[in-house]
């Protein structure tokens, strides 16, 4: 193994992604006394788009993404739900985690990869990350988290 290290490799630092972590879930907190806090964080500070997303000439995924406005060289996170179809949970997760300055996308892993094993979809999804890192704003690095 070489001696780079994880930003070298393309890879959030765990302190990095805790912080920004963190940053998620305090505004989440703050969005609880909201009528509808999916949208609270859409504002006008994040555009969203829900559809299909060419990642690259090879790949076209179905789901949601939500980035933040005016900012380049951003992480991505890729939020997958529990049932690996995009549901309001994603969609509600990845906004919140636009808003805390990454390019958020929750695929619908169903609907892309025409399946309905979750482990093989996830695997499905696991091989098109290093597509993800080379997103126009991307910073190279992809994180995965649970919605």
């Amino acid at each position: 193994m070489s001696n780079m290290n994880n930003n070298e490799q393309g890879q959030v630092s765990r302190r990095s992604f805790l912080g920004r972590a963190g940053a998620v879930s305090a505004a989440g907190v703050v969005a609880a006394g909201a009528i509808n806090p999916a949208m609270a964080f859409a504002g006008n500070s994040v555009r969203t788009y829900k559809g299909k997303y060419a990642v690259d000439s090879h790949r076209v995924i179905d789901g949601f993404m939500a980035i933040p406005k005016g900012k380049s060289d951003l992480d991505v996170v890729v939020v997958v739900s529990e049932t690996g179809k995009l549901d309001s949970t994603a969609e509600a997760t990845a906004r919140r985690y636009a808003a805390s300055g990454w390019i958020a996308f929750a695929p619908d892993l169903a609907s892309t990869y025409k399946s309905t094993d979750k482990q093989a979809m996830v695997a499905a999804l696991t091989r098109d990350l290093p597509r993800l890192k080379r997103l126009t704003l991307s910073s190279g690095k992809v994180a995965v988290v649970a919605a």
